[in-house]
């Protein structure tokens, strides 16, 4: 198994006999392909920064299947699948669940290849500055966040991708701190923070000691190198 951060949210994971690739909206690195084998993209919503349509031009000789949250329009392409929130399906050996999000669209919990993955999407604890967003209710955000990750317990939590946006300020790191309170996943990916890579650092010092895995990359189109195969 590897995983390969793309950019902002956008990831991919190269199984043996397949690729995941989550909310993709740049262009993937040749390499990074593997003709033969199918291509499943998972797109959690319709946020430009999370999709892109060009996707839909993938070769065949990636067999791309396409799992789109349900708020994106038919697109009119051969195997393109669209789910709702709190939806369930199998699909190339992989069970695919959706849940909600505190924004817009799914997000998705997978299981593939005996491992277990959660991408969050834009699923996040919203806590902004008010004089950013006078608009937000800051206790009403901390309520939806909780109330829907309540809806994924009992689930094993092996990889999860959350949201660590630096734009929240002095709150980019509840959404992560929670998520490893509750669910221990064995590793946290941070996500959702364009090219600020040094959001990483900042969310290790918040949340450790923890024994959950958090691994440091410093650009785009990174492998992330089994940094969770050592032992807790």
């Amino acid at each position: 198994m590897k995983i390969i951060h793309l950019h902002h949210s956008g990831f991919l994971i190269q199984f043996e006999d397949k690729t995941l690739i989550f909310d993709c909206f740049t262009k993937i690195p040749n390499n990074f392909m593997r003709a033969g084998l199918p291509h499943y993209f998972f797109v959690t919503h319709g946020h430009r920064d999370h999709y892109s349509k060009d996707i839909l031009k993938t070769g065949s000789e990636f067999q791309p299947t396409y799992i789109f949250s349900d708020d994106l329009p038919e697109t009119g392409a051969p195997r393109n699948y669209r789910m709702a929130p709190y939806q369930h399906m199998t699909l190339g050996g992989m069970d695919i669940r959706t849940f909600g999000s505190t924004d817009l669209g799914v997000s998705f919990y997978i299981a593939a290849n005996s491992h277990r993955i959660f991408h969050a999407g834009d699923l996040n604890w919203w806590d902004w500055d008010p004089t950013l967003k006078p608009e937000i209710d800051p206790a009403q955000e901390e309520k939806d966040f909780k109330s829907e990750l309540s809806k994924l317990k009992g689930l094993p939590m092996e990889f999860a991708f959350i949201p660590v946006d630096p734009r929240l300020g002095d709150s980019f790191y509840k959404a992560g701190k929670y998520f490893i309170e509750e669910f221990h996943p064995k590793v946290l990916i941070p996500m959702h923070f364009l090219d600020d890579f040094s959001i990483i650092k900042k969310f290790k010092e918040k949340v450790e000691p923890t024994e959950t895995i958090i691994p440091d990359f410093k650009g785009r189109n990174t492998t992330l190198k089994n940094q969770w195969s050592k032992q807790h």
